[in-house]
């Protein structure tokens, strides 16, 4: 088999692999926006108002916006490493 027959045959399998992945993302790109469309369509028809963030109430955070029993559990944890390490 010549040289160049054996490039023409890298070079057609190689546009048909960049075609393959080439289909494949723009199929991807139209699924993800038909999806968002479809996720934004469920919100406005069954309304935002059975949605809605946890805010920890006051006595919840410290004074940088950490809650107050997460740094007690890590301190907890912290100490009892070092109990165990020494």
């Amino acid at each position: 088999m010549p040289i160049t027959d054996m490039l023409m045959s890298g070079a057609s399998l190689m546009l048909v692999g960049m075609g393959i992945v080439f289909t494949f993302l723009l199929v991807l790109v139209f699924a993800m926006k038909g999806m968002s469309k479809f996720a934004i369509f469920v919100v406005e028809r069954h309304g935002s108002s059975e949605i809605q963030p946890h805010h920890p109430s006051s006595t919840e955070q410290g004074q940088a916006g950490v809650r107050g029993d997460l740094i007690a559990v890590i301190s907890a944890a912290v100490s009892q490493y070092r109990m165990n390490r020494s």
